[in-house]
């Protein structure tokens, strides 16, 4: 992709695929290039972050692995020392975080017994976002989802006065 975006025409041979005088147009703003976010949290894509990636978006949603701060707090640590052995500065990546906001009556982890992160009250939800801003978190992406369309905007409704107030802060 970075050679479709820099080079008009654009040739590239890999491992995987190849390919010879392609256009890419109309060309992108970005320049050189738009940043590329790497999504997920497994060692893989830490890995792939550290050697392409100018953001890293894991996905706080997956319930069968949680991403807690302290478990966030980890895999930061071991994302600044693989971007380091790539030769690249970590302070030059935005993190970013996908929080899940789920039934604000359901706000205890069914397998720990720990209230889930973004849920409770206004404070908890405020507290929240300053521990995940504290690790270096710059953009959180919730997640309102739900079966039902009435559900998803309720929990929108219920999160409007903690998004005007956590924004001006």
């Amino acid at each position: 992709m970075k050679t479709l975006w820099t080079e008009c025409p654009a040739s590239f041979a890999g491992r995987f695929y190849h390919f010879d005088a392609v256009r890419c147009l109309p060309p992108p703003v970005q320049k050189p290039h738009p940043p590329i976010w790497v999504g997920g949290h497994s060692q893989v894509a830490l890995r792939r972050v550290a050697r392409l990636g100018d953001g890293w978006h894991p996905v706080g949603a997956n319930p069968a692995v949680p991403l807690r701060p302290s478990e966030l707090a980890v895999s930061l640590e071991e994302l600044r020392r693989l971007t380091e052995a790539e030769g690249r500065d970590p302070s030059r990546l935005t993190i970013s975080y996908k929080a899940p906001v789920y039934d604000p009556t359901q706000t205890l982890d069914a397998r720990t017994g720990e209230r889930r992160p973004f849920s409770g009250s206004t404070g908890d939800v405020e507290g929240d976002i300053a521990a995940f801003a504290k690790l270096g978190v710059s953009e959180i992406v919730f997640d309102f989802r739900s079966e039902r369309l009435d559900e998803s905007l309720e929990r929108m409704e219920r999160f409007a006065p903690i998004l005007r107030t956590t924004a001006r802060d």
